[in-house]
């Protein structure tokens, strides 16, 4: 069946004219971003997409389940744009991935979440004191965009009640802005102003000095700063602001789960109930994080799994000489002061090749890690603070010159410390390793047309992996071949390989694209690839030089001539 008359019913309502024009027109969905980009878990959410769903019919992939989408075939006229989401009642709270597809191809991948308070739209005029939108709940999240340069909301406090706004814009949206929060009181001072939280997000905690209203005021400059220095406003300025006087987490204890752990975590934040202070974590159907979630708190939090039990800093780290650690360790501590110094010791052999890990930043917190090496004399072997140019998690490779004690500090590079100071520190044996990266993160397909050619990245981590890598597909259809590349060191393939993929004539396929990369030595070492998200522009901790957004998530289509 051809294209054109794939899309006809779609389009008999519209003029004979356009009718047979309709192969010319036919279009694969692309999508800048969804309004509202999230809703509450149990309720159905109207949404619509800046750009367009493309030639309709239009499904919709979901990178969990928890989601059923609803797009009209014949919208009715103005909401073209439109669809519905309605969320499980048994979802996971969280963040999802979706990606719209018809016969001609597929959008860009783009985020919805999925939240536990009740959800409210903003309401325009609300640019001043005298116009900001009333908040009558004492928990609720608002759906709004910064087309223009300033929203405000109004909420109403007692003396000694704890408000949390937090804003998720830039680092689960993707939206390109660097937004500010304010709180002020009814005379319009500002009382309280934060920027970067979670990167780029703000979040305020403020407790009432007294009873009575008070504003939260949010504005935001481009997430890439150019010469302006002004505020900034566009339709691509999609945002999720929580505002509540309930329970909300900031982070867990420890802040890695180890998935065969019968015990729950320690959950610290603001306002939470002795019943939500320790949670039993929920672990993801990859086995790659776990979800602390609650339908009374306020919001969710991920943490990253542990390959081993993972221990608490305890107060010998204030000693001289420090917590004991037997290797490999996992340890979750916090620089809770200024000037705080935590000391861990452990014994090693020569020769053993470790590989010292703090994860502070990349996990959402502020702690800037400086790690020093010392030997049983005291001697300082090595240092280490950012291994490249704006990652601030410490990294550390060291072959251990002989046996004995050794003692390591950790500590913020600048001397700070505070509630949210929190790390994971990982000693582990050195281990070579590899990744993947896409070109891009979907590829159309003419079935029985020339090949489609394209490159994957092979990044050989340090220390240098070495191994030969036998790059693939995996899953393909029937009619479908492309035939496995080895990347070898020394040779044209060590950093990048082309795939070539074919079709037969008679093949149609919409779905996921796997590319795995195995090694040939060991089979164990095995990665599929990733690819830079187009289109949104989270500013994340990287170690590599840039830092775009990248997620396993391909797409491939094949569709006929």
């Amino acid at each position: 069946m051809s294209s054109t008359a794939q899309i006809l019913p779609c389009v008999l309502s519209m003029s004979f004219v356009l009718g047979l024009l309709s192969s010319t027109v036919a279009a694969p969905p692309s999508v800048n971003y969804l309004n509202p980009a999230g809703g509450q878990v149990g309720q159905k959410v109207e949404v619509a997409v800046d750009k367009t769903l493309g030639t309709l019919p239009v499904s919709v992939w979901t990178s969990a389940p928890g989601l059923t989408i609803e797009i009209p075939e014949k919208p009715e006229k103005g909401k073209e744009k439109q669809f519905s989401i309605q969320i499980d009642a048994a979802a996971k709270p969280g963040l999802y991935w979706l990606r719209f597809h018809n016969a001609e191809g597929a959008s860009e991948i783009r985020p919805f979440v999925v939240g536990t308070l009740p959800e409210q739209t903003e309401a325009e005029p609300n640019d001043d004191l005298t116009s900001a939108q009333k908040i009558l709940q004492p928990g609720v999240t608002i759906n709004g965009v910064l087309t223009k340069e300033v929203d405000t909301y109004q909420v109403s406090l007692k003396k000694g009640e704890t408000l949390v706004a937090s804003m998720i814009a830039n680092e689960q949206l993707g939206s390109p802005m660097d937004s500010v929060l304010q709180i002020l009181n009814h005379r319009g001072t500002v009382l309280s102003q934060i920027d970067d939280t979670l990167w780029y997000d703000p979040r305020i905690v403020f407790t009432a000095p007294d009873e009575g209203t008070y504003y939260i005021r949010t504005f935001a400059f481009p997430a890439d700063a150019n010469s302006s220095i002004a505020y900034s406003g566009s339709g691509a300025y999609i945002y999720r602001l929580t505002l509540t006087t309930g329970p909300f987490v900031d982070h867990s204890f420890p802040l890695a789960f180890h998935s065969a752990s019968a015990k729950p975590v320690a959950l610290e934040g603001w306002n939470l109930p002795d019943s939500l202070k320790s949670l039993q974590p929920t672990v993801d159907g990859a086995n790659s994080t776990a979800l602390l979630s609650h339908p009374q708190l306020s919001n969710w939090i991920t943490v990253p799994l542990s390959p081993a039990p993972v221990v608490l800093e305890s107060t010998e780290t204030q000693q001289e000489k420090g917590q004991a650690l037997t290797l490999p360790a996992s340890v979750t501590g916090k620089i809770a002061a200024a000037e705080e110094i935590d000391v861990y010791h452990f014994t090693a052999k020569k020769g053993e090749k470790l590989t010292f890990r703090v994860d502070s930043h990349q996990l959402g917190y502020p702690l800037d890690a400086h790690l020093k090496l010392f030997d049983a004399t005291g001697k300082l072997l090595k240092e280490m603070d950012d291994p490249v140019r704006n990652y601030f998690d410490a990294r550390l490779n060291y072959a251990i010159p002989a046996d004995g004690e050794y003692r390591l500090q950790v500590t913020d590079r600048f001397q700070h410390g505070g509630f949210r100071y929190v790390y994971q520190l990982t000693i582990v044996p050195t281990e070579e390793d590899f990744a993947l990266q896409a070109s891009e993160e979907q590829y159309t397909l003419t079935a029985g047309d020339k090949p489609l050619e394209f490159e994957v990245t092979i990044d050989r981590q340090s220390p240098r992996f070495s191994d030969e890598i036998e790059v693939s597909l995996v899953g393909l259809p029937e009619g479908v071949t492309c035939a496995p590349v080895i990347s070898k060191m020394k040779e044209k393939t060590e950093k990048t390989v082309k795939l070539k993929l074919e079709a037969k004539a008679d093949v149609l396929f919409q779905g996921p694209l796997v590319i795995q990369g195995v090694s040939l030595k060991d089979k164990t070492k095995s990665h599929t690839a990733t690819a830079v998200i187009k289109g949104i522009s989270p500013k994340r901790n990287t170690p590599r030089p840039k830092a775009d957004l990248e997620l396993p998530y391909l797409w491939l289509t094949i569709k006929k001539k």
